[in-house]
């Protein structure tokens, strides 16, 4: 009896031991992301960049076009909202790790609240879900990716 309480403490005691050898080794950055996440109205999309990138050959600038030579790549909200409101406006600069970000849209780097006359024309920047839309299915009608209305839930959740 007391020999089978040893065989199970020992495998608990290796499992336990797995475990926090496992928790304790840092995971390898991945230089592509596995996948994320797209909330939307038209249902949740889960996008693949190790398939982009690896399968479709899909190179990071093809999508994002906001990256400065030897830099990460901005959030797509920092210049693509979900609405161009009173939050975005306030948290927007936030999203950039420096000055020279603001040059982009900006004729000068605002150095407060803009006033209404200085700001970038709105009606020419897509919200997020348009910039979305538009890049992933002008990709999908070239490369011969899911593409029309009767495509829509190859990629969006129902």
């Amino acid at each position: 009896m007391q020999n089978r309480y040893f065989i199970i403490s020992a495998v608990v005691a290796l499992l336990f031991v797995g475990a926090v050898v496992g928790y304790a080794i840092p995971e390898e950055k991945q230089e592509v992301p596995a996948r994320i996440i797209l909330d939307n109205t038209g249902g949740r999309v889960v996008f693949s960049h190790r398939t982009h990138a690896d399968d479709y050959g899909a190179d990071c600038a093809d999508c994002h076009h906001d990256g400065l030579e030897g830099r990460e790549y901005l959030p797509c909200g920092a210049c693509h909202p979900a609405e161009f409101d009173e939050t975005f406006r306030r948290e927007h600069p936030k999203a950039f790790p420096d000055k020279e970000a603001c040059l982009r849209c900006h004729d000068e780097v605002p150095t407060g609240p803009l006033p209404e006359d200085e700001r970038p024309d709105i009606e020419s920047i897509p919200t997020r879900g348009e910039a979305f839309h538009s890049l992933c299915m002008g990709c999908h009608e070239e490369n011969g990716g899911p593409y029309g209305e009767d495509a829509c839930y190859q990629c969006h959740a129902r």
